[in-house]
């Protein structure tokens, strides 16, 4: 017989076929929606008995429609957002870092609504050591087949989240508990499957490292260490991924409902053994969005597209992005515009940022709420670090780094940040000091200029630098900054700092390029 997994993950609240730039566009090849109908095609094919539906995170946040949702403060709007993933008809669910965006009590009602079994093994009371929420693992039977699944999510969580949102939890490593669970699972099931939010920091068939050994991901450390696994059910990443290699079926989704990640097994009738198995990545652009899904959705996404439409401010002069990878190296208005805002809010000296979109087209002389979310989609805060110009050199140092200059003189990102995983919202500027920086140099030696005010930076010098609580609190690989070097956060995130610095300012943009790589 065959016993089929399907699988989505970080479909990140798209629940219809629209990435929200045009407003009638609905022809987008993502959505949950379209998730759900593949699913239901493939249930048919197979037989129900014979499928597990299962989901690994990141619902709640990262779309319009999620960031609306929240917005209104009315939990009615998250129960329709929660019944449309109820719709889906998932077996069991674990959760993704974020999800912990807006806060426990957004997340407690999210996950008590949910009609699907949550498993969480990782994150755990504080004081008790127990998990704060789900079950720690279920065993379900289709076909005569008992099937155990666990739940993992990234131990990273904390560096990335305000305290308030995960105040009283405790967040362990996804390896140390998974291996203590399938100890125990293992003699009691045919089948043993784990849903983890988390990827792969090596290479999943060489081994080759692809980032540093952390802890935020501990895929390879699961795969390669812990034989008793199965089914290895992974988001996180945005990887489309899958293969069969030391006898486990491994699948990774992509992004926003791009596709539906499915492993085959064939088992022996008799003994309820794996005899073989096959991964398969089903685009969801090939089905149509699901009816059912697009009924409870309709009004919330109508709601969501009046709202994004509301304008928010008047410039006196517009601040494009050309695009996202041209700006990252060679400057752009709208990037400057997020540094004077970041320092306009925290009396900083310095300011970094990302480009947090690929899509980001920054904004024209009319800014409305579409404006903001298309731009930049994350829910952080901002912080203001303390740092010396020595620590502050090494973090630009650092993120210069990703790039290099090819025999013909272009300057492109290495490998490493575009593949597996694009991670270009990792990729930092900094204003207003000028700096330039010689690709030709060894890296964390390529800075030749670095001045603010037209002075040197003192290695000694203590320095304020405005920046988001994710890098502040250490993501994306970068040295130096440390919790303990936060000298403050502010109280509201990206969309409430963008409205209320440009309406109570007649803001001048500086079009001004303070860096050079060369």
């Amino acid at each position: 017989m065959k016993l089929v997994f399907l699988h989505s993950s970080d479909t990140h609240g798209f629940l219809l076929p629209t990435d929200y730039q045009d407003k009638g566009d609905y022809n987008a090849p993502i959505s949950l929606s379209r998730v759900s109908s593949a699913i239901k095609a493939e249930k048919a094919k197979y037989g129900v008995e014979n499928v597990v539906v299962t989901d690994s995170g990141d619902c709640l946040q990262g779309s319009p429609l999620a960031s609306y949702a929240h917005s209104t403060g009315d939990y009615t709007d998250l129960g329709i957002f929660t019944e449309a993933y109820n719709a889906v008809g998932y077996d069991a669910r674990c959760l993704g870092n974020h999800d912990f965006n807006f806060g426990l009590d957004y997340l407690a009602y999210y996950i008590d609504n949910n009609k699907a079994p949550m498993i969480n093994d990782n994150v755990l009371d504080a004081e008790t050591n127990v998990p704060a929420f789900g079950q720690e693992y279920t065993i379900i039977e289709k076909a005569g087949v008992k099937i155990g699944l666990l739940g993992v999510t990234t131990q990273y969580i904390p560096h990335w989240e305000p305290k308030e949102n995960v105040a009283g939890l405790k967040f362990v490593s996804a390896y140390e508990k998974i291996k203590h669970y399938a100890e125990i699972l293992r003699p009691q099931v045919d089948v043993l499957a784990v849903m983890y939010h988390g990827g792969f920091e090596s290479d999943p068939k060489s081994g080759v490292a692809t980032e540093p050994h952390r802890g935020e991901n501990e895929g390879y450390k699961i795969l390669t260490e812990i034989p008793e696994v199965d089914v290895f059910l992974t988001g996180h990443q945005h990887r489309r991924l899958n293969l069969v290699t030391r006898n486990t079926a491994i699948v990774q989704p992509g992004y926003r409902g791009e596709a539906v990640a499915e492993v085959i097994l064939d088992i022996d009738d008799k003994t309820k053994k794996i005899k073989n198995m096959s991964t398969k990545l089903i685009d969801t652009k090939d089905y149509d969005p699901d009816p059912e899904i697009v009924k409870i959705v309709s009004d919330l996404d109508q709601r969501t597209q009046n709202w994004l439409d509301q304008p928010l401010a008047q410039l006196s002069e517009s601040a494009p992005i050309e695009n996202a990878m041209k700006g990252r190296i060679e400057g752009a208005p709208f990037i400057n515009l997020l540094q004077q805002m970041q320092l306009w809010f925290t009396d900083a000296d310095v300011s970094a940022t990302a480009v947090m979109s690929e899509k980001a087209k920054g904004f024209g002389k009319e800014v409305t709420m579409r404006d903001v979310l298309l731009n930049y989609p994350y829910a952080n805060q901002l912080c203001r670090v303390k740092l010396t110009g020595r620590e502050l050199k090494h973090i630009i140092e650092h993120s210069a780094g990703f790039l290099k200059k090819d025999t013909d003189g272009k300057i492109k990102f290495i490998e490493r940040w575009i593949k597996p995983k694009p991670m270009l919202y990792h990729f930092d500027v900094f204003y207003p000091i000028e700096y330039e920086v010689d690709l030709s140099k060894p890296v964390g030696e390529r800075i030749t200029k670095l001045t603010l005010d037209g002075k040197p930076l003192e290695d000694d010098k203590i320095y304020h630098l405005a920046v988001n609580n994710y890098r502040a609190m250490g993501g994306g690989f970068y040295p130096e900054y440390s919790m303990d070097k936060i000298e403050f956060t502010l109280d509201k995130d990206y969309v409430q700092m963008f409205i209320e610095y440009l309406t109570k300012n007649q803001v001048k943009v500086d079009t001004k390029k303070n860096y050079h790589f060369y």
